[in-house]
């Protein structure tokens, strides 16, 4: 007779059956050095390594290189298709290195942007039916196209608008005087700084804008001015009047109105930048562009302050109307361009994630003619110089664009179909409302909603392998709202996630952020097998942070099992150049308490530096999860704070 064991006597057994057999860290496999090696050449480039990523926008993903080298590195351990958890899916990353090995995958996330993404992401369709849809969508966008930004070169010969430069203008709260509030002297370079032309286009602090030679000091030929073209206009955000008083920017932001100055006109093969010429004006503030849905209003909040301070009090601000009115007919043309829901819902992906260039906000790149994204950075840009994108794109230039979102998609098909062998059966997004239930034959199962409830059984996860939002670096919630607001989704209760936000006190650092880590980490040890293993990665520079993550660890029932430095992050970012900033992860190897012995596993670096000592102070503490002594967090705090990488300035 068949006896069917209840998983919780399954696990008992198992565990009495392995009772002296100690259980040792993955992170034994790991080549430390060969993965950062992979990792910083990823980082540098991730669509490239990486093309389904591009399918929806997210913030601070980690590599492929250094997740598919732990999900290798447990492979060695655990020769079967594993059943992969991610409480904090976001980017994307990891649950796409585990199916292209052919592992199942639960992926979770408290966002609905990236659980919508996700879905989209894992379940594209064929390559070729993505680039059929974007064929039938160019055809309707030809026309479109040519009336908002048809337009003739200096020469005569046809071209489009590809982007339209506005300068934000405001009164002088001393004298009232309107003026143009440029925030350099040098407006754009004509050709990219490697090219070694000099000549660009230039304003005086009056605000006349001309071309001149940006190597020497010009003068204005309205004013006479002399011009340094390396001049800063709006140091700190503020800004000298003609008439000698200086405001922040912030307090003529009841003023503040946009002139458009510049035009970029291109076609496959040339590129010109221009005064714009009458038509090219009435074309961009024509009264035909009546946008028909609001976007919401933008709530007070890290980093949303910045924009509040300025102006901005709805989304809808962001966006020139000639944009939101484009965007708004694109997408309901998107609905049209395929029978197949999930090609839509994948084009649509693509349209959406062009809006995160917001012409109010998009930043230029003077030196090399290209447009940022208004939530680069991991901040909203403010800038007073913002330039506003042809939506369709063209062929010779513009980055963000549907055209080139669309054609990234077809790319990011192509890859994963090559990899996958098969279209992947994909669930969802399910809500966390529904039902525990195993996942059976589905080759992914997307979760939005926090993971402090996950619908999986009991023990029944091989590997948790997550990358948890790092206390307050990043604010997903804020930075996706205007993705949300474009994609319907902006009315998610997002007060759960796990990011402590000092402007609105939600969860302010007194102990909630590391409550919900804790209940998060209990439900990810609740679902995890005898023998799992849960691994993550995690970077900061401030001991609080470590201190909530290690107690929150400590509390769910679980052990440290090992760790290891590695690298994550592009170092040759412009916001990470000269300043102490975290390049390198700690990866965090845990398993559920219980009477097993341990092999625990430490970092192996070959190079000591103010960061790896750091993380290896870190390190020692974290061996101790499990069995940390009462009153450990304030030696704790006090040995980082005294380590090169918190204690002193960079030379």
């Amino acid at each position: 007779m068949t006896v069917t064991l209840t998983p919780a006597v399954a696990r008992q057994r198992e565990e009495e059956s392995t009772a002296g057999e100690p259980l040792c860290s993955p992170l034994r496999h790991l080549d430390p050095e060969a993965v950062s090696a992979a990792a910083k050449v990823e980082s540098r480039n991730r669509e490239v390594h990486l093309p389904p990523v591009s399918t929806y926008r997210w913030w601070a993903r980690r590599t492929a290189a250094v997740n598919g080298a732990l999900l290798d590195a447990f492979s060695c351990d655990v020769e079967q298709r594993l059943l992969v958890a991610d409480m904090f899916a976001g980017g994307g990353v990891i649950p796409l290195a585990a199916v292209v090995r052919g592992h199942q995958v639960y992926a979770q996330d408290l966002n609905p942007w990236p659980a919508t993404g996700l879905t989209a992401m894992l379940a594209l369709p064929a390559a070729e039916e993505l680039k059929a849809a974007a064929d039938a969508l160019e055809q309707w966008a030809e026309d479109e196209t040519k009336s908002a930004y048809g337009t003739l070169f200096s020469n005569g010969s046809k071209a489009l608008v590809s982007h339209t430069f506005r300068v934000a203008t405001a009164e002088c709260t001393s004298c009232g005087q309107r003026a143009r509030m440029f925030p350099h002297a040098l407006v754009t370079l004509l050709t990219r700084k490697e090219r070694g032309g000099v000549q660009a286009w230039l304003a005086c602090r009056q605000g006349h804008l001309f071309q001149g030679d940006s190597s020497t000091k010009p003068s204005c030929p309205v004013c006479q001015v002399v011009v340094d073209p390396k001049a800063n206009y709006t140091p700190r955000r503020s800004i000298t009047c003609e008439c000698g008083h200086i405001d922040r920017l912030s307090d003529r932001a009841g003023t503040w109105a946009w002139e458009v100055v510049l035009v970029e006109r291109a076609t496959s093969k040339r590129r010109e930048l221009d005064v714009p010429t009458a038509d090219e004006l009435e074309m961009a503030n024509a009264e035909r562009w009546l946008p028909d849905r609001s976007l919401g209003d933008i709530p007070d909040g890290q980093e949303t302050r910045v924009l509040l301070r300025h102006g901005f009090t709805s989304w809808d601000q962001l966006y020139p109307n000639r944009q939101r009115v484009l965007l708004e007919r694109m997408l309901e043309r998107t609905a049209k361009c395929h029978e197949d829901p999930a090609v839509v819902r994948a084009v649509s992906m693509a349209v959406v994630g062009s809006t995160e260039m917001a012409g109010h906000l998009s930043r230029w790149d003077r030196y090399y003619l290209k447009s940022y994204e208004a939530m680069a950075g991991h901040r909203f840009n403010l800038t007073t110089l913002a330039v506003e994108p042809n939506v369709w794109g063209t062929a010779g230039s513009g980055r963000g664009t549907v055209l080139r979102r669309l054609n990234q998609l077809v790319k990011a098909a192509t890859w994963l179909h090559a990899r996958t062998g098969r279209d992947l059966i994909v669930e969802g997004p399910l809500q966390t409302s529904g039902k525990v239930s195993p996942m059976a034959e589905c080759d992914v199962r997307v979760v939005g909603g926090s993971s402090e409830r996950m619908l999986l059984p009991d023990g029944s996860v091989h590997l948790a392998l997550t990358d948890p939002p790092y206390h307050d670096d990043v604010q997903y919630a804020e930075l996706s709202t205007p993705l949300r607001a474009w994609a319907r989704l902006a009315d998610a209760d997002l007060s759960a996630e796990a990011v402590v936000n000092a402007a609105t006190g939600q969860l302010v650092d007194d102990g909630a952020y590391e409550d919900l880590l804790t209940r998060i980490f209990s439900e990810a040890r609740r679902t995890l097998r005898s023998d799992g293993h849960l691994i993550f990665s995690y970077a900061n520079r401030s001991p609080e942070a470590w201190i909530s993550v290690l107690g929150a660890l400590q509390r769910s029932g679980l052990r440290a099992a090992g760790c290891e430095i590695v690298h994550s992050e592009n170092e040759t970012d412009a916001a990470k150049r000269n300043v102490r900033a975290c390049t390198l992860d700690l990866i965090l190897d845990l398993v559920p308490v219980g009477n097993r012995p341990l092999k625990q596993h430490s970092p192996r670096v070959p190079q000591q530096t103010p960061e790896t000592e750091f993380l290896l102070a870190v390190s020692r503490t974290f061996l101790e999860v499990g069995q940390l002594p009462d009153g450990w967090e304030d030696g704790f705090k006090k040995e980082l704070r005294e380590t090169d990488f918190i204690g002193q300035r960079p030379q």
